[in-house]
């Protein structure tokens, strides 16, 4: 039964998951969390800082930590299958067509049509992971996690300016959030 549902979820996650793992973070959250109650909020927003400091593409991280929580070594198989079985199909079809038909002008406009939907569902994944990093789910003043906001706001800076790359900003905020962590208790 759970490999069913393992296949269930993570197909609907890899079927309607567009943008990649970010445009997927959100639909993750509602499936995962929220319907199944495999994880709690705390634990997805884990596997996601997770997801993204080890190899290969969060989505798949994601599915695949999910599946070895739920049902071991099979759990993980079915899950990260399932996941990625959608959007090979899908790509290879769309490759297709767009191989065949990507001279006219419809198939340019539809492309740049799904660009602001694309960029919505990351926004969305973006403000639910700030909600639950910062205010623990629930935007209320006196609940700001003041050294998450900083910090939050820090690497940003840091990232855009390009000060820093990517895996040394993961890095070095894990270190900057143990010592915080440490002396706040």
């Amino acid at each position: 039964m759970i490999y069913w549902q393992l296949f269930q979820t993570f197909f609907i996650v890899g079927l309607f998951g567009f943008g990649g793992g970010y445009g997927a973070t959100a639909l993750m959250q509602d499936l995962i969390v929220s319907e199944r109650g495999w994880l709690t909020m705390k634990e997805f927003a884990d596997v996601i800082t997770v997801s993204e400091m080890t190899p290969g593409p969060m989505g798949i991280n994601i599915a695949s930590f999910v599946g070895v929580q739920m049902a071991g070594i099979p759990g993980t198989v079915v899950s990260t299958l399932s996941y990625v079985l959608p959007s090979a199909v899908i790509v290879m079809t769309l490759a297709w067509f767009y191989m065949k038909y990507r001279q006219l002008k419809g198939v340019q406009q539809v492309l740049k049509g799904l660009q602001p939907a694309v960029c919505a569902l990351i926004i969305s994944a973006a403000v639910r992971l700030a909600v639950n990093a910062v205010w623990a789910g629930h935007i209320e003043f006196a609940k700001t996690n003041w050294p998450a906001a900083a910090m939050c706001v820090v690497f940003l800076v840091l990232l855009r300016k390009k000060w820093i790359a990517p895996i040394p900003a993961i890095f070095a905020s894990g270190a900057v959030g143990a010592v915080i962590y440490a002396f706040l208790g």
